[in-house]
């Protein structure tokens, strides 16, 4: 029974949806046929697993966790924790778990725990059982060659360093390291049939890899001191250099050094000395100043002010003297006229006074002159005194500052060697005891119950394997069973539909099954000749040879002959058979449609035959032969209906060379045989030809076979409803 045969049609193109809809009953249809293979192999999955849920012995899972912790104290004047690492701390946690599962700390856990030099025993029931086959069916060079291919050792003696390698491969094997990177936790699992080994060897990991950390921690402190060691003899060597070029300094240039106050003394002294020479500049350029003035005043004719002439009580009693004896002049001159003799007395004691003072003022000027002089003098030697200060202030600077320079250098080299010496000091002591960023949180403990998955998971996730593996191999032969096996796969894989369904006559030639196929025949000639407008010329193609166009060719005229048609059957096929030879398939033929002698004509079938006798070596141009026309244009007048059977389409040119004769084309297809693509090949090419196929014919069809893949179509009308024919009879 078909459960999907009612949603399951002919393929129609109007949406997309529709297409996936036929595609996914197509689907279930493969399933619910190959049913009997995918329960098949369900239950022998689940089979399988419960034999070995038996046989195999219960493996217990111990765990180990280690925690990391990748903070430090700060210096002592500071404060909480820093980061001790400049990468992320989830790299450096996946990093220790590659160490943890490297094949060097395995090693060195099989060498500490002995396991290398245990007697290696099975790891199950199951494997000594094949142990116990393999050393009955191969030898023990066979077995050694094939333990070595595999990477399990050879049987014959094996050195120490192997052994422990093969140990080491089975610890990793069965131990699991996973990694919380947001924790900062490593989980150790190891999985073994003995609880209490378990426990000691994930233990026993966790323990050598921090043993290992701490030896490379403790080594890299002793690497550091030491080098912090030379690091500080160099220093000493450098600041005993440093003093001995300080000392050489000193006394080759007998610089000493001020101080602070010396240095404070020297600057005092430069400015005072800068103050004189301002002061002794002002007083210079003021004597100038007043010497020019005095000069003017002479050269004018005039008497200069007192304060140019540095008030000299001579010139001012000479400047009195002379404006008496001017006024007495004028008064003598005014009273007694310019004759009188006192004036004449007068005008000398006037010209007397003002002789004196021109003497005078001449000398006063002359001690101007000698004051500049004196004032230039004064400030010629204080900038010499200046000069020589500031000279001897740079050449202290230039020493100072060299000294300086040496003893920062010799200062520096101090503060390297203290810090070089307390640094090896402090790695000294931290070599001693050097903290480990990782720590065993949980150590393992015996596990009571084992780890291995529960039966119903095994069995359940078998039954789905099976399923899943029936189902992939249902699809597999599915796919590789390229052929046709209903009626309606041709619409949607050609578009070109099937008139009819043959069954395969020779699994039933006789009963009930001989009225089925001649109804079958029957409904294929309905099919193919209308009432109104038949077709006159049919060609009977095929993809390959062996498809059965005689057969359907033989079986149509027959059914034709019988609805009173006169029916040429030309066999075009380039074969040879002898005269009056008839083919196998005559014999099946006379059971079911037995022919009938024409009314109208008693020595004459209404079934006519014509047979090529030449093959393709000597007959190429049989169909252009003008005989061959003209016998043509004979048989359309004499017969109603031309059944022209030609080699297949592919293999020959008849198609070609007959298509402007043919009115149709009909093709036979064999039942589950002829591949789906070179069927379709062979009818684009006829299509190209611009033959037109009229149908297919689905030939040899095994019903009960064709009842297997729930085929939709007529065949399974046959099958079901084989009372009606029992009834007919």
């Amino acid at each position: 029974m078909d459960f999907f045969s009612e949603m399951r049609g002919p393929r129609q193109t109007a949406t997309l949806s529709s297409h996936y809809d036929a595609v996914s009953f197509d689907f279930l249809a493969m399933l619910w046929q190959r049913r009997g293979l995918i329960l098949s192999m369900a239950c022998g999955s689940m089979l399988l697993a419960a034999l070995a849920t038996m046989i195999m012995p219960s493996r217990y899972a111990a765990d180990l966790v280690l925690q990391f912790d990748f903070t430090r104290e700060d210096a002592p004047n500071g404060g909480g924790k820093s980061s001790s690492v400049a990468l992320e701390a989830s790299t450096l946690v996946e990093s220790e778990a590659r160490i943890i599962r490297s094949l060097a700390t395995a090693r060195a856990v099989a060498s500490r725990m002995g396991l290398d030099s245990e007697p290696e025993k099975p790891a199950s029931t199951l494997s000594g059982l094949m142990a116990g086959a393999a050393e009955m069916i191969f030898s023990s060079a066979a077995r050694n060659r094939i333990r070595e291919f595999l990477g399990l050792g050879g049987v014959g003696p094996m050195t120490a360093p192997a052994r422990r390698d093969i140990v080491a491969q089975k610890l990793l094997s069965s131990l699991t390291v996973s990694n919380d990177a947001k924790a900062y936790l490593i989980t150790l699992k190891y999985q073994d049939t003995d609880p209490d080994r378990a426990a000691r060897i994930v233990n026993a990991f966790g323990i050598e890899y921090l043993r290992r950390k701490m030896e490379a921690s403790a080594s890299a402190s002793q690497r550091s001191s030491q080098w912090y060691g030379l690091q500080a003899l160099e220093a000493r060597a450098n600041l005993v250099r440093i003093d001995k070029e300080i000392e050489d300094f000193r006394i080759r240039t007998g610089f000493v050094e001020l101080g602070q106050d010396g240095a404070d003394m020297q600057q005092q002294q430069l400015r005072d000395m800068l103050a004189q020479l301002n002061a002794a500049s002002v007083t210079r350029l003021a004597e100038e100043t007043r010497l020019h003035r005095a000069q003017v005043s002479l050269a004018a004719g005039n008497v200069p002010q007192a304060t140019d002439l540095g008030g000299s009580p001579v010139v001012q009693a000479l400047l009195d003297e002379e404006g008496k004896a001017r006024r007495a002049l004028d008064e003598m001159v005014s009273s007694t006229g310019d004759r009188h003799p006192a004036v004449a007395r007068l005008k000398l004691t006037l010209a007397s006074v003002q002789e004196r003072l021109k003497k005078q003022l001449a000398q006063s000027v002359a001690n101007i002159e000698t004051d500049v002089q004196a004032a230039h003098a004064a400030e010629a030697a204080l900038s010499q005194r200046v000069a020589a200060l500031q000279t001897k202030s740079i050449e202290s600077r230039g020493l100072e500052g060299q000294l300086k320079t040496l003893q920062a250098e010799a200062t520096a080299a101090r503060d390297r060697l203290k810090q070089l010496s307390d640094a090896q000091q402090q790695s000294s002591a931290v070599s001693e005891l050097r903290p480990v960023v990782a720590q065993i949180l949980a150590p393992a403990e015996v596990p009571s119950l084992p780890a291995s998955p529960s039966q119903a998971l095994v069995l359940g996730l078998a039954l789905m394997g099976g399923l899943a593996a029936g189902a992939s191999l249902s699809y597999a032969l599915e796919k590789r069973d390229r052929g046709f096996r209903s009626e309606n796969e041709f619409a949607a894989e050609t578009r070109v539909n099937c008139v009819g369904l043959l069954p395969n006559l020779e699994h039933y030639p006789s009963g009930l099954e001989s009225l089925v196929f001649a109804e079958a025949v029957r409904s294929t000639v309905a099919g193919m000749f209308p009432p109104t407008n038949p077709p006159k010329v049919v060609l009977i193609t095929s993809t390959a040879p062996g498809e059965g166009k005689s057969f359907v060719a033989s079986a149509m005229a027959r059914v034709l002959a019988k609805m009173g048609q006169r029916v040429l059957v030309v066999d075009g096929s380039p074969r040879r058979l002898l005269l009056g030879e008839n083919f196998p398939h005559e014999a099946l033929l006379d059971q079911c449609l037995p022919q009938t002698g024409d009314v109208s004509a008693a020595d004459a079938t209404p079934v006519a035959t014509v047979r090529r006798a030449s093959g393709l070596r000597d007959g190429q141009n049989v169909y252009s032969n003008p005989a061959f026309e003209a016998m043509l244009r004979e048989a359309r007048a004499r017969y109603d209906i031309i059944l022209f059977e030609v080699a297949p389409v592919l293999l020959s040119a008849d198609s070609a060379l007959l298509r402007e004769h043919a009115d149709t084309v009909l093709h036979v297809v064999k039942w589950n045989d002829t591949r789906k693509t070179t069927v379709a090949t062979t009818l684009d090419h006829l299509a190209r030809l611009g033959l037109d196929v009229g149908g297919i014919v689905l030939n040899c069809v095994d019903l009960e076979e064709q009842g297997r893949y729930n085929a939709s179509d007529r065949g399974q009308i046959y099958r079901d409803y084989k009372s009606f024919y029992q009834a007919s009879a």
